[in-house]
């Protein structure tokens, strides 16, 4: 037996004619998912956004430039600091 994955957008009355008469048929079974997207908070999407619009700005940092700035922060924060 196969198993195929349908995925229908809610959005039109097509979609919903469809979703109705595939109700209908004995041997279809209909498990309604949710798009993880859908199930992020706000802060979470404008987060993943902002990283999007930077990686496509060029607003990057390679692993090697951001272990030298930590470095270099823990380095200044040792000698600032009075014992």
């Amino acid at each position: 037996m196969q198993d195929y994955t349908l995925t229908i957008s809610e959005k039109s009355n097509k979609a919903l004619a469809l979703l109705n008469y595939l109700r209908t048929l004995d041997f279809v079974e209909i498990t309604k998912t949710n798009d993880w997207w859908d199930e992020l908070s706000q802060e979470n999407k404008n987060a993943i956004q902002q990283g999007i619009y930077d990686l496509d700005n060029g607003n990057i940092h390679t692993d090697e430039e951001v272990r030298k700035n930590i470095r270099q922060r823990i380095l200044n924060a040792k000698s600032n600091h009075k014992y």
